[in-house]
């Protein structure tokens, strides 16, 4: 939903946390509120509380090579900014709001990393409401140069590389790597496969 106030456009964003906080250098900016706060409060709000100026934003470079995510590539713009890094994603390309000493590719890795995390947690989540498995005790994220997964102590350890494939893709390896920790033979796996991702051979 966007809402406009003097001119200035906002885009209002709901989310889980109970405070407003307003994102963007220019107009329209990101407004991520409550979804139970109604329209007219949060007019008052940035009324009161207008978003500053951020005339160092009105610069970037790029990257020189694009990074990828979930199978996409985008191109990477660098603001400078004195304020904490921040990362954000729009349809083409990832905007960094970063101090100009900071490594653009250290930051991205450890934001992208947190990125695949919660999309594994998200898939898992599904999986075990699915195949009624309940057991994995933790879940992580490590350098597996060798496999996409391993089991390991009841817990499942999926590489790092998974944020460079396609989310489909990685919905599978979590899929076989649940029917591997479930002891599932061959034709059990491939019967699960068939029924939940008829199109799994072309994903491999």
């Amino acid at each position: 939903m966007q809402i406009e106030i003097g001119r200035v456009f906002y885009e209002i964003i709901p989310w889980n946390k109970d405070y407003i906080q307003i994102q963007g250098s220019s107009s329209p900016y990101r407004v991520h509120a409550p979804a139970h706060w109604d329209i007219a409060f949060l007019k008052e709000y940035i009324k009161l509380n207008p978003p500053e100026s951020k005339k160092e934003d009105s610069f970037y470079s790029y990257l020189e090579h694009p990074y990828f995510l979930f199978g996409k590539p985008y191109l990477v713009k660098i603001f400078p900014s004195k304020a904490s890094a921040t990362i954000e994603v729009t349809q083409t390309s990832i905007c960094v709001h970063q101090k100009m000493n900071m490594n653009t590719l250290k930051l991205l890795y450890t934001w992208s990393q947190k990125l695949l995390y919660n999309e594994v947690i998200k898939q898992i989540a599904y999986w075990e409401e699915q195949l009624d498995i309940y057991d994995v005790v933790n879940v992580t994220i490590h350098k597996l140069p060798k496999s996409d997964f391993r089991i390991v102590e009841g817990g499942l350890h999926f590489s790092n590389r998974l944020i460079n494939f396609e989310r489909e893709r990685i919905n599978l390896i979590i899929l076989k790597a649940f029917c591997k920790f479930a002891y599932k033979t061959r034709k059990e796996t491939e019967a699960i496969f068939n029924l939940y991702m008829p199109n799994w051979r072309d994903l491999w």
